[in-house]
């Protein structure tokens, strides 16, 4: 965990939690994210963006992230953060989050989930089914009863 003081108050960053993922996601669409990532490259990817970046990644002190308001964060962030404790923040994500082993993790647990579902889907299967009726006995499926209506209603 790194803590922070920014114009008097306390903010702390720690490992992404689900929700700040989404909103990173969120954040970043449409942004061409360059293939080696440094502080100075996010900066400059982020541009104008940057405070909203800190925001979602900063959490306050004394409240749960669930209840940050990003919006009104940013707006005080973007006027009172020092370039050089922006800098910090951002090295500090990478040291909180490291990508390379999560993308490594993410990657191994998508092949697992879909080794499970290819092996699922492998399974052999008859084109029609046994069923066992209530009676015990084997049936191949249903069977109309004997005084079910088989007209078709063509109006």
């Amino acid at each position: 965990m790194f803590e922070y003081e920014i114009d008097g108050k306390k903010y702390s960053q720690k490992p992404l939690v689900l929700g700040q993922v989404q909103q990173l996601i969120k954040f970043l669409r449409g942004k061409k994210l360059p293939e080696i990532l440094n502080p100075f490259q996010i900066i400059e990817l982020l541009g104008d963006d940057l405070a909203e970046g800190i925001a979602i990644v900063l959490g306050e002190e004394n409240r749960h992230l669930k209840d940050k308001d990003v919006s009104a964060l940013t707006k005080e962030i973007q006027f009172s953060i020092k370039p050089g404790m922006a800098l910090k923040v951002i090295e500090d994500f990478f040291d909180c989050n490291p990508i390379a082993p999560m993308m490594a993790e993410l990657e191994g647990a998508i092949d697992r989930i879909l080794g499970k579902i290819t092996t699922g889907l492998k399974r052999p299967s008859s084109s029609s089914a046994e069923e066992t009726s209530p009676e015990g006995m084997k049936s191949s499926g249903d069977t109309p009863r004997e005084n079910a209506d088989l007209t078709l209603d063509t109006e």
